[in-house]
């Protein structure tokens, strides 16, 4: 893993990413992705996101076209990555939800998406961190972030 990317940064990026970076650039920092898939959430037009997996860094981005194909998304799956200096994934909710209270990252909203009885799947969000925390059977198994937003239609690109 590259300890340059080790520090997740809501609202930034992921170490050295920060939103709004090209794929160029990604590419030159990061290398080719193990596997990209492209996908529409609708039938309107510029409407497509870019996702890139990279398997060995437990790391997922996307590049979405209606932002000219700038990184919007960021999402990690491994305990190596870390929020304010601590390691997350693999908590189980009450102990996610009380590191999460200690460094006070506002309104904790638990909402379950499970799709049927025999599952349990369950997102953390928080809205004024553009955040969420994934868990499955009770564990934190992937962080996802955004950047921040102004309004509805305007993002808060970093610096």
């Amino acid at each position: 893993m590259l300890k340059e990317l080790k520090e997740i940064k809501p609202g930034i990026g992921l170490g050295f990413l920060k939103f709004g970076m090209s794929r160029a650039q990604v590419k030159e920092l990061l290398g080719e992705p193990t596997f990209i898939d492209k996908y529409s959430h609708s039938e309107a037009a510029n409407d497509a996101t870019e996702s890139w997996e990279y398997d060995e860094l437990f790391l997922s981005i996307s590049f979405d076209e209606a932002e000219d194909w700038k990184l919007m998304m960021i999402s990690v799956s491994s305990d190596y990555y870390e929020l304010e200096e601590v390691s997350l994934i693999g908590l189980n909710e009450s102990k996610l939800v009380d590191q999460l209270d200690e460094i006070d990252y506002g309104h904790v909203y638990v909402e379950d998406c499970s799709e049927s009885d025999d599952e349990d799947n369950k997102v953390i969000e928080i809205d004024e961190k553009s955040i969420n925390f994934w868990l499955t059977n009770g564990v934190l198994d992937e962080i996802q972030w955004s950047p921040l937003f102004i309004n509805d239609d305007t993002i808060k690109w970093p610096k």
